[in-house]
């Protein structure tokens, strides 16, 4: 199977499946790892980002199977660190913010407002999850995690993003129509679509995303 990876500002990204993708220079970053969509021979990470509790998203197996010795795990408070192997485990929260090895990390806010499992009780209730703005050789890039479209993605646009990772399954997250309207708020450079084809309930066209995202904005649509 080709792998999905494209070369951006110097940094090699991939996405893996689902809503996992690595980011690399001289260090290799994984956000949210899914054992379903990790084929195996995948390097050693240097950090593992988590977002929030959701097993798609904090999945102890796969995080082991990709931490070394050295590697940091930077999780969403609350989550069970108990059966993690890392000895380098730092919990980051919304509004917070850390700098490791020259990576600057930081949360932003990440919840559902039209999503719900039952009425009153969304998917992903605000200050359950995050999303994350993560710094690398002076590229700034968004990872939006499990979300709708909410208003403090208007301020993402102060923070002039390169890469922004959006998902556009719908059902959990924002759908393909939202992450456009995100765009036009964020306006980053390039939007790279994730968390979508491959958990029931979040199939979504790409290629129409893309059309639509480029005939409005000024951004880039990559699809990996």
């Amino acid at each position: 199977m080709t792998k999905k990876i494209a070369q951006i500002a110097g940094l090699t990204i991939e996405w893996l499946g689902h809503s996992t993708v690595s980011i690399s220079d001289k260090k290799l970053i994984y956000i949210d790892p899914f054992s379903e969509v990790l084929k195996g021979d995948e390097l050693k990470a240097d950090f593992v980002i988590s977002t929030h509790g959701h097993r798609d998203h904090f999945d102890v197996n796969a995080i082991n199977k990709l931490s070394k010795d050295s590697t940091y795990v930077i999780i969403k408070s609350g989550c069970d660190t108990s059966n993690l192997l890392s000895t380098f485990i730092k919990e980051l929260e919304v509004n917070e913010a850390l700098t490791v090895s020259e990576i600057d990390i930081k949360g932003v806010h990440a919840y559902n407002i039209r999503r719900f499992k039952s009425p009153d009780t969304p998917f992903h209730p605000k200050g359950f999850g995050l999303g994350v703005v993560v710094t690398v050789g002076g590229v700034k890039l968004y990872y939006a995690g499990d979300t709708d479209f909410i208003t403090p993605m208007e301020r993402l646009r102060d923070e002039k993003i390169d890469v922004a990772f959006l998902p556009i399954g719908g059902k959990y997250t924002m759908d393909v129509e939202e992450v456009v309207e995100a765009v036009l708020a964020i306006e980053p450079r390039i939007v790279i679509p994730v968390h979508y084809n491959h958990i029931k309930g979040t199939e979504a066209d790409a290629f129409e995303f893309r059309e639509k995202v480029e005939k409005r904005s000024e951004a880039r649509v990559i699809i990996l």
